[in-house]
């Protein structure tokens, strides 16, 4: 599922370098927002917006679906928070020891110790709407040019941003 030739045959090259930029990185940081994830690579960060779920011994620890269980008063009372902060201390400081895409554009990062992480691509085709983001990899750095990717549920956006925010 996740072998990377048809993706990498319409990806360029520097595209996949990038991605590939998160090997041999620790994992400094997850935090919740709303529906979403955030993975601290420093200094690249990885935006899941889309379907994203963390594996471990075979098992899904949390998932950006479990902030459906939101009590509707507090937006950290939810089971993605829940358990987030519940696995954090123990994914904090692994290293990704693999890095996949599938044809699909989904990502798949393999951790030491064998835990995963996926970015799943959350829209089925051909019922998709407006084009949505689905996961974000960008530098977060002081220098003036720093590299963005965004996936969305078809197309790939990548590109060099200057410091200004432009």
């Amino acid at each position: 599922m996740f072998g990377g030739n048809r993706m990498e045959n319409r990806m360029e090259s520097n595209v996949t370098q990038f991605v590939h930029s998160l090997l041999g990185r620790k994992l400094l940081h997850i935090c919740c927002e709303a529906e979403m994830m955030d993975f601290d690579f420093a200094p690249l960060i990885l935006h899941a917006l889309g379907c994203t779920r963390i594996i471990q011994n075979e098992e899904i620890l949390v998932t950006t679906l479990d902030y459906q269980s939101w009590d509707g008063v507090e937006s950290t009372h939810n089971d993605e928070w829940f358990h987030v902060n519940r696995v954090s201390s123990e994914l904090v400081g692994r290293t990704v020891r693999s890095v996949q895409i599938s044809p699909w554009n989904d990502l798949r990062l393999t951790l030491e110790g064998g835990t995963v992480i996926e970015c799943l691509i959350a829209n089925g085709s051909p019922h998709y709407g407006e084009e949505q983001e689905q996961w974000v990899l960008f530098e977060h750095t002081k220098q003036l040019d720093r590299r963005f990717l965004t996936i969305y549920n078809k197309r790939i956006d990548f590109h060099t941003r200057s410091g200004d925010g432009t």
